[in-house]
């Protein structure tokens, strides 16, 4: 048998019991391999499970693992191994305990490499007590040490995630004491690393309150299994009696037989978000006080605004007694602001002997802005009364002082308008707008149509801006509506808006006999569109009905 080489027993047989040829067999059942290593000749036996682990047939000569490592053995591993035996030989001759190294062992034949525990016993001579034989097994442990590695990468990783996030996580055995924190953890509780935090309790940090309540949570968990979930803690601590919010979740921790063997911890500090919401609260509180005193105002303000406008309108009646007829207007409205106080406003007001002025006006915006804006609009229209019969130069007054009142304090607002002069005598309509939409008028068989008005901006926009007029003839029982946006503009649950030709329908369709017929008829319409009660926006109506009729004979 030359040096390094391997070889098998001769199958003689083995005096007392077993014969080689049975020993043999064992050794292949064996999921061990077994080696000898003769030290004094420096030659080494194999069984064939270890050759199978280095990737060589049973009759191949297989190199000395011990002499030969740099054939069989990961680099990585050689000067451990080597150091390993060889202090293992070198050991007092009253040492007797095995040798046990893993190392990766080279398949010389798929070249890969798999994990293996060498365990050996050493046998030496009875005279010189020189090391003589090293006979042991080869174990593969590769599944185990690809297992472990795997759950140390996966421990690692494990490490690394609960390290870089910013929450508390913590895990606590049935004692209430911690087992594992990260880093957060550690520098909340203010200890130099999370492994000082080792068997601590939380009275090493909280008040005896505060420890006492999470003890108590954690007890619970632990004999029901149930958790706790983002509950708001108020931590007082015990250094300086500062005080901390956080929001804490805790789940059982399981072991493997499904018992519960602690309890694992979640939370993040959320005191600058409580702070911030205990101030936001007060803050809260007294912007509603000062809230409800402004709605106590704006409803003040809507009564004024309500008790400015005519509970009804008188009728205008003029009597031409060349011809012995009366000619009358009659009128409707209904002011209908959406909350508080509107931005829609109307004036109706006599002029001359036989004429009427009809204003609607809609300014831009809700609320008391817009209130303040119509009432502005309500006092101007005295300044221009001298313009009453002629709404073309009426238009054209209001907005340039409208315009210059806006320069000077620097805003931006505009109105819509729509005049209307009605000329009993000349029984004629003039219409002028300013950005508005054209009233709806029945004729007198009830027949809706929309009159043709000259396109003009809103006022307020334009100093120098012209406002034109269009006619109408007046017929005995023809209807004229004047109205703000508030109700063409409603939409129903889809987003379509009513429009004025859908209004117009329903006229047609139902053809009302008066001027509060026509009024009541068009808010049925917006009603039965938008299947709701509520306003999304201000509504005002205006309507005048003309009609005439023989002077009552004398008696």
């Amino acid at each position: 048998m030359s040096d390094g080489s391997s070889h098998h027993a001769p199958a003689n047989t083995v005096p007392g019991v077993f014969n080689w040829e049975m020993v043999r067999k064992a050794l292949r059942a064996a999921e061990e391999g077994v080696y000898c290593w003769d030290i004094v000749h420096n030659q080494i036996f194999y069984t064939e499970q270890c050759l199978r682990m280095m990737g060589l047939p049973f009759h191949e000569i297989a190199p000395n693992i011990f002499t030969e490592a740099e054939k069989t053995l990961h680099p990585d591993d050689r000067n451990f191994f080597t150091s390993s035996v060889r202090r293992y030989i070198n050991m007092p001759t009253v040492a007797s305990s095995p040798m046990r190294v893993e190392v990766r062992l080279l398949n010389l034949r798929s070249r890969g490499w798999r994990w293996i525990r060498v365990n050996g016993l050493l046998e030496r001579d009875k005279e010189t007590r020189q090391p003589t034989r090293l006979v042991g097994v080869w174990v593969d442990i590769t599944r185990r040490k690809m297992a472990d590695m795997h759950a140390m990468e996966d421990r690692d990783f494990f490490r690394t995630l609960i390290n870089y996030l910013p929450d508390n996580i913590y895990f606590k055995n049935r004692e209430s004491r911690f087992v594992l924190a990260n880093e957060a953890t550690a520098k909340k509780m203010q200890v130099p690393t999370p492994a000082d935090l080792i068997g601590c309790r939380d009275s090493n940090f909280f008040s005896p309150a505060m420890s006492q309540i999470a003890l108590n949570e954690e007890r619970a968990i632990m004999e029901t299994g149930v958790p706790i979930t983002n509950r708001i803690h108020h931590e007082i601590w015990k250094k300086g009696q500062q005080h901390s919010w956080s929001r804490v979740s805790k789940f059982p921790w399981y072991a493997h037989d499904g018992s519960i063997k602690g309890i694992v911890g979640i939370s993040s500090d959320v005191t600058e978000l409580v702070e911030t919401q205990r101030r936001y609260q007060k803050i809260a509180e007294q912007l509603d006080q000062r809230n409800r005193a402004l709605e106590k105002e704006i409803n003040l303000a809507k009564e004024v605004q309500l008790a400015l406008l005519p509970l009804s309108i008188p009728d205008r009646i003029w009597e031409n007694p060349q011809e012995g007829t009366v000619r009358e207007a009659h009128f409707h409205h209904v002011y209908m602001p959406s909350t508080g106080v509107a931005g829609d406003c109307f004036e109706v007001f006599p002029v001359g002997d036989s004429g009427v002025g009809m204003l609607i006006c809609d300014v831009m915006g809700h609320g008391v802005s817009a209130a303040l804006i119509a009432s502005m609009l309500r006092g101007l229209m005295e300044q221009v009364a001298n313009l009453a019969d002629t709404p073309g130069l009426l238009l054209s007054s209001l907005n340039r002082q409208l315009f210059r009142i806006f320069s000077q304090a620097n805003i931006t607002m505009f109105s819509s308008a729509c005049y209307v002069y009605l000329d009993l005598e000349k029984q004629r309509l003039t219409l002028s707008g300013a950005g508005h939409p054209a009233p709806i008028v029945l004729a007198a068989d009830g027949t809706p149509f929309l009159p043709a008005i000259p396109r003009s901006p809103a006022l307020g926009l334009i100093e120098s801006a012209m406002f034109r007029e269009s006619e109408i003839p007046l017929e005995p029982g023809m209807k004229l509506m004047l109205y703000t946006d508030g109700l063409t503009e409603a939409h129903d649950p889809k987003g379509d808006e009513l429009g004025a030709v859908r209004v117009m329908n329903f006229l047609r369709e139902r053809r009302p006999q008066n001027i509060r017929e026509m009024i009541d008829i068009s808010l049925a319409c917006m009603h039965h569109f938008t299947r709701r009660q509520e306003l999304d926006d201000d509504i005002c109506l205006l309507g005048v009905e003309f009609t005439s009729r023989a002077t009552p004979a004398n008696g």
